[in-house]
């Protein structure tokens, strides 16, 4: 079960490292994989390569996640350079297409993320563009717009579109990172006075009609509503997106790489906290430097805390039932 609750990226990739990962995966050590630029050499190195991960999964487990950042603008993986069609950023494309449009375009992005192997997208962003200013999200044109209305028409459009090409989309950054005048990719980040419950909204609605198969937390800081920790190791965060906006769904974290995370927390305490939260699957990304034994690191953490009674064991059940339930159709 705790292995399902772990994500990695693939840092090293000489066969030593490869084999590393393929071994870990067969014994049930990780669920998912991450993959970035310098994993992705052309359409078909990177389809063989997702086959070749997902065939380590073997038959009798659930089948790996294999995902990608591919927003489009700034933020996407499978680029031009390499072989893949280039897409517009959110902004971008809520400036200059039209819904059904926009459709098409994700639907066709969608299509190419399957074809490259993958199955879960971690995007769209559901961001509000509260401060264009936002280094990590307005600046990089990452938000549709403003307007709730019109980032839910536009995230709709994305989701419905990978639905059908049966690719996982990832709503992000809850609880919202528009407003952040930080980038919590290089520290921490404090949102206090410039979040606002407006930023919920897009989510709230895309949870009730449907349209969440999965969301993924922002490490943003609001002492309003938790003083200690920020949104993905905070209860009271995740509460708002359990108890309050009613989902049942997967919770990744954002990447606990991330500076936000890392320069202030331990893995330990960042593990503990995340899963009692009620994150469900843990994200390293192995981009900012390579710990290739995190997964059996994050297991004895898990194992120990469940042991000591720091984390409930019904809490590792309900996110493997979580996890399980969203990997049921994927291929």
């Amino acid at each position: 079960m705790i292995g399902q609750m772990i994500m990695v990226g693939i840092k090293d990739t000489s066969p030593e490292g490869i084999s590393l990962v393929k071994k870990q995966i067969e014994q049930g050590k990780i669920g998912g994989v991450i993959l970035y630029k310098y994993n992705i050499e052309s359409p078909e190195q990177v389809k063989k390569f997702n086959k070749e991960l997902k065939m380590a999964a073997g038959k009798k487990r659930p089948v790996l996640f294999t995902a990608v950042d591919q927003e489009g603008g700034k933020v996407q993986r499978l680029i031009a350079e390499k072989g893949f069609r280039s897409y517009p950023s959110h902004k971008e494309t809520a400036a200059k297409l039209p819904p059904e449009k926009a459709y098409r375009q994700y639907l066709n992005m969608a299509n190419d993320i399957a074809e490259a192997g993958f199955n879960v997208n971690f995007a769209p962003s559901a961001d509000l563009d509260v401060n264009p200013d936002s280094p990590v999200i307005g600046k990089l044109g990452r938000s549709f717009s403003g307007k709730v209305d019109q980032v839910v028409l536009y995230a709709e459009e994305f989701v419905k579109a990978h639905n059908r090409a049966g690719v996982i989309t990832s709503i992000k950054h809850f609880p919202g990172h528009g407003s952040a005048l930080a980038d919590s990719h290089l520290g921490f980040t404090d949102v206090t006075n410039t979040w606002s419950r407006k930023e919920l909204e897009p989510f709230r609605i895309l949870i009730n009609k449907g349209l969440a198969p999965s969301i993924m937390t922002a490490h943003v800081f609001n002492s309003t509503v938790d003083p200690v920790y920020p949104a993905t190791l905070s209860k009271k965060h995740i509460d708002i997106l359990r108890k309050e906006l009613g989902y049942e769904g997967v919770v990744f974290t954002d990447d606990l790489q991330m500076g936000a995370v890392r320069d202030n927390y331990s893995i330990e305490e960042a593990v503990v906290n995340a899963v009692n939260a009620g994150a469900d699957v843990l994200v390293y990304s192995n981009f900012f430097f390579n710990d290739p034994e995190f997964p059996e690191k994050t297991a004895k953490i898990i194992k120990e805390a469940v042991m000591d009674g720091r984390i409930n064991l019904p809490s590792i059940e309900h996110s493997y039932e979580r996890i399980i339930r969203l990997k049921r159709n994927l291929r």
